[in-house]
């Protein structure tokens, strides 16, 4: 495949936000899916001291061009100040998945 693909990964500070996020991206066609996972635990460090909350972490599916459409949709829609965006990119996988990839996301 010539498309390379990404994995976007964000945390969302419930299920709701999450969705709305989740569907945000998937009906502007910037993802082909997103994966919620609920009631993960995070530790982090913030303004000096040790957090730690209940999130929802979302797995975005998303192709290289639409990545910082993905980035802008994600700032816009968060609630927090310093949302969490991370991207892997997606080496190889199953080529039928990409393909239906690529035919939802043109």
């Amino acid at each position: 495949m010539t498309t390379q693909f990404k994995m976007i990964f964000t945390t969302c500070k419930n299920e709701a936000e999450a969705r709305t996020l989740a569907k945000a991206l998937v009906s502007q066609k910037l993802a082909a899916c997103v994966n919620v996972l609920p009631n993960m635990t995070s530790i982090y460090m913030w303004e000096g001291d040790i957090a730690e909350e209940v999130e929802v972490k979302l797995l975005i599916k998303t192709k290289s061009e639409k990545m910082n459409e993905v980035f802008e949709t994600i700032k816009s829609l968060h609630s927090y100040d310093v949302p969490e965006i991370q991207v892997v990119d997606v080496a190889t996988g199953n080529l039928a998945y990409f393909h239906w990839m690529d035919e939802v996301l043109n």
